[in-house]
């Protein structure tokens, strides 16, 4: 995951304010990968579950479990890929 790691940011206030602004509605959280007891977590906005997986949950953008994945955490990171950051 080296090179894909400087394709995201860590989860932010800043992104879910631009996100805010933006109207999403929803966050989906899909399960990135564990490196040295770190397990990565990717957000993306205002996507469908179309796979079913198990390991993959929406949110709704204003709800407290959004707001406890800025929380900081030594063994989980929320990181959000940069196409997401993308002014449209």
């Amino acid at each position: 995951m080296s090179m894909q790691a400087n394709a995201y940011q860590l989860f932010s206030k800043e992104i879910l304010a631009i996100w805010k602004s933006q109207d999403v509605s929803y966050i989906k959280v899909e399960e990135l990968s564990t490196i040295e007891g770190i397990t990565f977590f990717e957000l993306i906005p205002d996507s469908e579950l179309l796979d079913g997986g198990e390991l993959d949950t929406l949110y709704a953008i204003d709800s407290e479990d959004v707001d406890d994945m800025l929380l900081f955490s030594k063994n989980v990171k929320f990181v959000v890929h940069n196409i997401y950051l993308e002014e449209d």
